[in-house]
């Protein structure tokens, strides 16, 4: 049957000609594809990409020397009629280099280069992407080319300080197997999860799959901030979404891409303890004898734990592209020795990302697979504590050659706490996505994908019989394993279809998603071998499980979400943009009654500077204002919190008999619901001359309604006396403002500027409604010498975060405590506590620069932030002379206080801080004449290189979620790293 012959020369006759073709092939794959019949002479149909293969959408398409054009869709495809043969058509695209191609044939693909000076860029949103001047929400876009340099293992600090309004925080020090804590406008929540959305390769993915992607294979962050872009991931988008890009091949022939570095740590800030000497001074000073407490040496303990570590990392990808196809593959293997003894992590890395298109581009295969396997062997940060405490005069060893230990009780000699106890643990991540994307008409395509997110680990601990917690305890040797098995499947497809006429532009979208996320677990603990040889290998041969104390467990939780998602998206002559979603979505973690809920957004930009009237406004090369609105939800919540759970409940005297008891555990809720997020949001966008100087100003309101926390409940009608329900309010609002400067722009010499500054205003509204109440709620107690003491309070009016306690005022004669007595009775109880201050940073900032001559590079970045407090707990626990005979810090020479530990703003302090974060410079050799060798680079990076602050510990950048400011005693040092790097592309 002839098409041409029913349909005439339409456009639907060649489009249902590429469906039938598409379908033939869907149908015989293991048959060849016929080929397409042959094109009227006077019709085109091409598409536009970018180098890498990307679709490249709103290029015009001109003929040459007519008025004649048109502009490509979302996928980068365009139609021209009446063109014949030899007709000469023009692209044009902001930031692309102009390009010609004649018409030979009916079909055309064009691959556009990016220009040296690039201002438009193509940003990633739900389920599509979009030109950046297009954008009507607060979306940041982050690229390869300015990712921070030196990043060893966490790949998140690519982007740290590079997006205003996101806070990462590396609270765990530089520990190679600790993840990075992120935060995105603020504390959202009290018990449900704050973390973003992270979605990488269209993959729902976590923050263990993020810290399990080679650095080397990131293309781009896209980070969704708002609620109007988030929105349509429903109860996922609550936090704000981090869309990952991988790299994929470049456009041409085949390339292979070589990385290695190799780099070392060293702490970057140490406390300052008491020397020997000091020590024994302190002692006598106290009435305690210096010669029973001293052993003759001097150690710095802390200097013990550390060693002088040696880490690299080599890497190599290869990609091939082509006209229909393109293939990149990569392998990394990175072995990172911590600075800390017995601390590592090592991590054998691979991907493949490929595309496969089909007549012309109707029918595309595109995928990704990625393994990661992961080894580490983790530290324990109280070994600092102990060597903070442990006497400075004690040696390491003793004369008979094992480690030196106190006889009875007193602290553990921190060497032998790390050296005696092997905990280990593997990971391997695995993920794969597989999408088919079907373009039956102009302007329309039908995406399918399924994807795949696996975690498997396992762990191990062994414990040494010869160890002083053995000793005590009467352990002989102590075992721990478990497995933990995480799979998320996603189902999800979307028919979306564009239309311009080069006035109007209309989109509409609409889609289905299903997802099922399984995870098991199980563990096993004994004790009392006979022989440490075998480790944790030996678990099964303990006595403890003759003699029934070991401990076996296993368990397994599922969850699904299904969902229903569409979009519409307008503009009129790329001036006025709008923009509407909505989610329809269920999930099995909510109580039966509220299983299902509808998330909405909107939202707008005025591109001020496209108008008639700005023609006269050379200066102004952008202006846009943005507004947007939109409702989220958070479904980061216990497993199964609505209903009632049965657990064992031990044995209970029935009919004569013991009998073992099961019954309930908590009370069921059917009205657990997701956490309500309604966001606002409202934004200016301008460039100035050519966009040398550009700005990016946000403002957003958000409220947090149904926030879910523990709440009393009534028995008997409740089975027992606490709940978990909705009930408070929450608020954050804030200010981010990005700059940037183009100071030089010249073929042989660049010099651009960043500068990003965020401002975040955190506020617990209510804690109460008409059936449940909580006035106050006390939170985070300190262990001893300040046993029980409470360090932060939630409470209506004031933000998360809020430290409440004693007033200090002075030490009286003796060196007692003098604290306000606001109730003047004479006694300091809770009716004396106050409100003194925050540990939530209300500024976070940033300053970054790229310097480039010939084939030079330099870069740095500082960033910092201000007006919040830290509770430095190492001075409650380490700075009174109740703590003898136990080692001090050095400030507790002068300090005149002789009492009991008591936590008061006596030992807040102000965090405000500026880091030199990062300091690269580089050397590009390049071989123009050489076909075969492209560049050698090589490249020395810092990190971490000072820090100007007036906190006296040793990080003010600790703390985070609900206990933001809050400085541990247990703690892991920041490193500065300094890294040495090559780089040759073939």
């Amino acid at each position: 049957m002839d098409l041409m012959k029913i349909f005439g020369k339409t456009k639907l006759a060649g489009s249902l000609r590429n469906l039938a073709l598409a379908l033939s092939c869907a149908a015989g794959v293991l048959f060849a594809c016929p080929a397409a019949a042959e094109e009227p002479a006077d019709r085109v149909q091409g598409v536009v990409t970018l180098e890498s293969g990307e679709p490249l959408a709103g290029v015009t398409v001109m003929v040459e020397g007519s008025h004649m054009g048109v502009t490509t869709d979302a996928d980068g495809r365009f139609e021209l009629k009446g063109v014949k043969n030899g007709t000469v058509l023009a692209f044009s695209f902001i930031g692309m280099e102009p390009a010609k191609a004649t018409v030979t044939g009916p079909t055309l693909h064009i691959s556009m280069k990016e220009s040296a000076i690039a201002v438009e860029e193509v940003v990633a949103i739900g389920y599509s992407t979009v030109r950046k001047e297009e954008l009507t929400s607060s979306v940041t876009r982050v690229d390869a080319s300015d990712f921070n340099g030196g990043v060893t293992t966490s790949p998140i600090n690519l982007i740290s300080g590079k997006v205003p309004g996101l806070t990462i925080r590396n609270t765990a020090g530089t520990d190679p197997n600790a993840a990075p804590e992120i935060q995105l406008r603020g504390v959202g929540s009290i018990r449900a999860g704050s973390t973003p959305l992270i979605i990488i390769d269209g993959v729902y993915s976590t923050m263990n799959d993020l810290q399990a992607i080679n650095a080397q294979d990131i293309a781009s962050f896209n980070v969704l901030k708002d609620a109007s872009s988030a929105a349509i991931y429903g109860t996922r988008g609550s936090n704000g979404v981090i869309i990952v890009e991988t790299k994929n091949a470049e456009q041409g022939r085949a390339h292979i891409d070589y990385t290695s570095y190799y780099y070392t740590e060293r702490a970057a800030r140490k406390l300052d303890m008491m020397s020997a000497n000091q020590y024994l001074d302190y002692l006598t000073r106290h009435g305690q004898s210096a010669a029973n407490n001293d052993y003759g040496f001097s150690t710095d303990w802390t200097d013990e734990l550390l060693r002088n570590n040696f880490s690299y990392y080599q890497g190599v990808s290869f990609s091939t592209s082509g006209k229909n196809s393109s293939l990149r593959a990569s392998v990394g293997y990175r072995n990172s020795e911590g600075m800390v003894l017995r601390t590592g992590n090592e991590q054998l890395m691979g991907r493949i990302n490929f595309r496969q298109d089909f007549f012309n581009r109707v029918l595309s295969i595109e995928g990704t697979a990625s393994g990661t396997d992961t080894k580490m062997q983790y530290t324990d940060y109280s070994a600092f504590m102990q060597a903070m405490v442990y006497h400075p005069t004690a040696p390491v060893y003793g004369a008979d050659g094992k480690f030196f230990e106190y006889e009875g009780v007193g602290p553990y000699n921190p060497v032998a706490m790390l050296s005696q106890v092997d905990n280990r643990g593997e990971r391997f991540n695995y993920a794969g996505n597989i999408t088919a994307t079907l373009r039956p008409v102009t302007g329309l395509k039908v995406v399918a994908s399924l994807s795949s997110n696996n975690e498997n680990y396992e762990a191990s601990k062994y414990v040494s019989r010869e160890s002083r917690y053995s000793i005590l305890g009467n352990y002989d040797g102590s075992a721990e394993m478990s497995n933990y098995f995480y799979k998320t499947n996603t189902l999800e497809a979307y028919a979306d279809y564009n239309w311009t006429d080069n006035v109007h532009n209309f989109g509409v979208m609409a889609g289905y998603s299903y997802s099922q996320t399984k995870r098991t677990w199980s563990n096993a603990s004994n004790a009392g071998f006979l022989t440490d040889a075998l480790g944790p290998n030996n678990i099964g041969n303990g006595t403890w499980l003759e003699e029934g104390l070991a401990s076996m467990g296993r368990g397994e939780d599922e969850s699904k979400l299904i969902a229903f998602f569409g979009r519409v998206n307008y503009s009129y002559k790329g001036r006025y943009l709008f923009n509407a979603s909505i989610r329809r979505e269920g999930s099995t973690r909510f109580g039966e009654n509220n299983k299902w809920g509808w998330f909405p957004a909107l939202s707008g930009a005025w591109r001020i500077s496209e108008e008639p009237f700005m023609a006269g406004a050379k200066a102004v090369s952008n202006l846009k204002l943005r507004a947007g609105f939109g409702i989220t939800g958070n479904q980061d919540i216990p497993l199964y919190a609505s209903i009632s759970k049965y657990n064992d409940l031990g044995y209970a005297y029935i009919n004569g008999s013991w009998q073992k008891v099961y019954g309930p555990t908590t009370n069921p809720n059917p009205d657990l619901r997701w956490e309500k997020n309604t966001e606002y949001n409202v934004g200016v966008d301008a460039g100035l001359w050519d966009n040398r100087l550009t700005a990016s100003v946000d403002y957003y309101y958000r409220k947090t309604t149904d926030l879910l926390d523990w709440y009393d409940a009534q028995v008997p009608s409740s089975i027992y006396n606490t709940i978990f329900t909705n009930v408070g309010t929450l608020t954050n609002q804030g200010v981010e403002v990005a700059l940037g400067w183009d100071a030089v722009r010249r073929e042989n010499l660049t010099w651009h500027i960043d500068g990003n500054f965020s401002y975040n205003a955190n506020e617990l509204v209510s804690l109460s409604n008409d059936t449940y109440k909580a006035n106050h709620i006390p939170y985070n107690t300190l262990s001893s010498p300040a046993n029980g003491q409470t360090t932060y309070i939630f409470e209506a009016g004031h933000p998360i975060g809020t430290f409440y306690g004693l007033k200090y005022r002075g030490f009286n004669t003796a060196g007692k405590w003098v604290f306000e007595d606001y109730d003047h009775n004479g006694s300091y109880t809770e009716d004396d506590f106050t409100y003194l201050g925050s540990g939530l940073p209300k500024w976070n900032f940033s300053l970054s620069s790229s310097l480039t001559w010939k084939n030079l590079d330099f870069s740095f970045l500082f960033r910092g932030a201000a007006d919040f407090m830290v509770l430095n707990t190492k001075r409650i626990y380490y700075e009174n002379s109740v703590s003898l005979p136990f080692n001090l810090l050095a400030s507790a020479i002068d300090s005149p206080l002789n009492d009991s530990a008591v936590f008061s703003d006596y030992y807040l302090e102000k965090g405000n801080y500026l880091k030199l974060d990062n300091l690269t410079l580089g050397y590009t050799f390049r071989f123009p004449k050489l076909s075969w060798l492209d560049h050698i680079r090589i490249y020395a990076t810092a990190t971490n290189l000072w820090t100007i602050t007036g906190y006296t510990g040793v990080d003010p950048e600790v703390g985070s979620g609900l206990t933001p400011g809050f400085d541990d005693s247990g703690y892991y040092p920041r490193a500065t790293t300094y890294l040495f790097g090559l780089n040759i592309k073939f």
